[in-house]
Parts: C-alpha cells; structure tokens; sequence
C-alpha cells in the first residue's frame, strides 16, 4: 500500500540500473555525508566551497541531529521494508571481492519509514544550499533538490523503500531543517544543543547501537564547542597532512564503531570521541604544528 505500486513498476528495470544506483544512494549515505561535512568544515575558506569555520560546524550539527531524528522517526512508526529489501540483486554481475560492498550499499534492514537515507539528504544538502554563499539561493536549491531526489529514486529502485517512506523522509527532513536553521540563527553551539536534544530522544525511545553512536557523537561534539568555539570560529585552515591523518584516525574509528557490535556504553564513548576529535581537530591541528594565529581572537556570539 506504502509503494502506491511505484516499487513494484521499477522492478521491471535492467539490473545494470541496480548497479549505477547502488552507487548513487551513497550521496546520503553516513560515512559519506560526515567524511564531505568534516573536510569542508576542517578546511573552511581553504576548501573551495570557501565555508567559514562556525558555518561548517553548524552543517556537522545538522547532520547529527538529522541522523538522530533517523532513529527516533522508525522507532515511533516502526513500519517494514519491501519484503525483498535484504536481497542484493545483480550481484552475479559484481566482482567477487565487492560482493560485500555492493550488498551492504544496495540492501537495507531494519525499520523502512520514513526514509533515512531520504531525510538525510535533505537535511545536508539542504542545509549546504542554505548556507553557502556559492552562485544563487536558487542555483543552490536546484542542486541540492536534484541530489535529494536522485538518492530517493535510488533507493525505490534498490527496492528497499516504498514511495511513501522517502516522501516522508523528505518532508521530515525539510521540517527539521527549517527548524533548526530558524531557532539556530547561524549559530552552531544552538545547532548542537538541539541535535543533542533529538539523541537523547532517540536513546531514551529505544537503547540501540545507532541511537547510542549518534548521542555520543554528537555530545562529544558539542563539547568540544563549548570548550574551544571561540578559538575554532578564528582559527586558520588545517594542513593537508593533519587533515588526511585526521580522516583516517577518526574515520577509521567512526565506522569500526558503526559496523561492530561492541555494546552500546563503548559505541557510545568511541562516539563521543570522534565527535569531539571532529569538531576540535582545527585547534589541534594548531597546536601541532606550532602555528600562531596572526590574526586576533575573535569572539563567537552564543
């Protein structure tokens, strides 16, 4: 009922189409989408977005709280998949060492609404055209209209949505964002609060790895702006080789966490340090290289 017999039309597809978007549906995929928001708020006007270092901390909030919102959203609804949504079609078509790979990137367990892969992409690509100031509002809205709707499109075509579940993330994720970017008035330490705010809902609904992995990412986070905001907001670009190694030691460590299954008290501290590890790098990375700022410290508004 959910599809409105959409899902079932696209079955009817090529299998090669299984593949291309099997690829696509990463653009919202989680260690995507925190890997771009981390290095465009690490590398701040450095990066060719030329992002301020607050703007791109405000983004990392969002997202934090988008993904808690995920967890909260298919706990209270708690509706199934599409019965084949844990079948990796043309798999035979794939490379025996990526069999892993493309099973876990076109499958999908759990809870199917709303979509989470749907309302993420919302809220970060959203999110981006909101605050960036690259082109106009409205050359912006349509890139990040047709990201959105790629990745919904992909995830109907994977089978592991019906219609209904990425409208739904959509709209969420429209409101979520609308919220926060109004309440937030371009300050991240209120975009944290709120996302911290969502986590803690998201845990308390139901104790799991996901809902405990985001509310120690994003504590961890807003920690660290608390303590450091206003020596972040001034500091200068990170080097490449901090920023690289930096990837690396978090990345690496945010997805063993999010792939493992080590309790949700651990998953929850890993959390908490790679959320403060992201958010803190730039001073670190200061502090590691010796650099003084030239400029002089300029107070963050909170």
């Amino acid at each position: 009922m959910r599809g409105l017999g959409v899902t079932e039309a696209l079955d009817a597809l090529p299998d090669a189409f299984g593949l291309v978007f099997a690829v696509l549906t990463q653009l919202a995929d989680v260690w995507f989408v925190l890997g771009l928001l981390t290095l465009v708020y690490w590398f701040g006007e450095r990066s060719p977005l030329s992002l301020p270092r607050e703007r791109g901390a405000l983004l990392i909030a969002l997202a934090f709280g988008g993904l808690s919102l995920v967890v909260v959203a298919k706990q209270v609804f708690a509706l199934a998949r599409p019965p084949l949504a844990g079948e990796a079609t043309a798999i035979e078509h794939v490379p025996g060492f990526l069999h892993a790979i493309y099973t876990n990137a076109a499958t999908a367990t759990g809870y199917g609404f709303p979509s989470g892969h749907a309302l993420t992409a919302t809220v970060v690509w959203g999110g981006l055209a909101a605050v960036l100031d690259v082109g106009t509002r409205t050359r912006r809205a349509l890139v990040a209209g047709t990201i959105v709707a790629v990745v919904c499109f992909a995830r109907l075509v994977l089978g592991v949505h019906y219609l209904v579940d990425v409208l739904a993330g959509v709209a969420l994720g429209l409101a979520y964002l609308g919220v926060v970017l109004a309440l937030a008035r371009g300050r991240a330490r209120r975009a944290f609060w709120i996302a911290a705010t969502v986590a803690v809902v998201a845990l308390l609904g139901t104790v799991s790895a996901d809902g405990a992995l985001a509310l120690g990412a994003t504590a961890g986070a807003l920690a660290a702006w608390e303590v450091l905001g206003d020596r972040l907001a001034s500091s200068g670009p990170m080097a490449l080789g901090v920023g690289i190694l930096g990837m690396a030691v978090l990345g690496g460590g945010f997805v063993a966490v999010y792939l493992l299954d080590v309790g949700v008290v651990i998953t929850a501290l890993a959390g908490a340090v790679v959320g403060a590890g992201v958010v803190a790098m730039p001073v670190l990375d200061e502090q590691i290289g010796g650099r003084e700022k030239d400029e002089p410290t300029q107070n963050v508004s909170r």
